[in-house]
């Protein structure tokens, strides 16, 4: 029988590294372990990451998403726009465990991925809620403040802007993980958009970048379509 993705392709080195980067406990550990192996089964047959990526997943994904908890050490509610393989949201979910009223509202219009994400929360027992719907509908559907809202991977800048500008102005903090070109990424949204944004460099390298905004206010015009 051949042996799972995971035990293949993820490396012990890398997840040592990632956990030196971003350290967790016992607890969060073995949850975190659990969601990689079923990663690595549903990679399988569903594209949840780049393949090519899995050797570094514990650095380039997992350090990459718990990273962001340094930022915000208080927030409790967390929104993950455009969930797709849990990244940073699942990731997020398993670190808030432990912690009373946690909650990270994974919202994903992918049925194949909200699948995958409702499959992770259970074998991880992670305080998260799957919304298979679309991005404006679960935002205009919320009754309740979210402390922070975050994508990854999910949509130029200036789009994402505009779905998380409702949830802004209510008083949630945007953190949106970036790669190298969020300096054009910047300017391009800054047409559309009045920000101030603070530019946080990735503690795993690779050129990432985590843009946080607490506030967005709506130029004359701006991009409005949905993913």
């Amino acid at each position: 029988m051949p042996k799972p993705l995971q035990a293949q392709s993820v490396s012990a080195v890398d997840k040592a590294a990632a956990l030196a980067l971003t350290p967790v406990s016992r607890e969060t550990e073995a949850r975190l372990d659990a969601y990689v192996d079923l990663l690595g089964q549903w990679q399988t047959k569903t594209n949840l990451v780049a393949p090519s990526t899995m050797p570094q997943l514990w650095t380039r994904h997992i350090a990459d998403s718990l990273q962001l908890l340094s930022l915000a050490p208080q927030a409790k509610l967390w929104a993950d726009l455009g969930s797709g393989g849990g990244f940073p949201g699942v990731v997020l979910a398993c670190a808030l465990a432990g912690v009373e009223g946690a909650r990270v509202d994974l919202v994903e219009r992918s049925i194949k991925k909200a699948a995958f994400l409702r499959e992770a929360i259970r074998v991880t027992a992670a305080p998260a809620v799957i919304h298979n719907a679309d991005i404006g509908d679960y935002v205009e559907r919320l009754d309740n403040r979210i402390d922070c809202v975050t994508a990854r991977a999910l949509a130029p800048l200036q789009m994402l802007l505009g779905f998380a500008e409702p949830l802004v102005k209510q008083g949630t903090r945007a953190m949106f993980l970036k790669g190298q070109d969020v300096e054009s990424e910047l300017t391009e949204a800054t047409k559309y958009w009045n920000i101030e944004p603070r530019i946080h460099s990735s503690r795993t390298g690779g050129g990432g970048w985590i843009v946080e905004l607490d506030r967005i206010e709506r130029r004359d015009s701006s991009p409005t379509e949905q993913t």
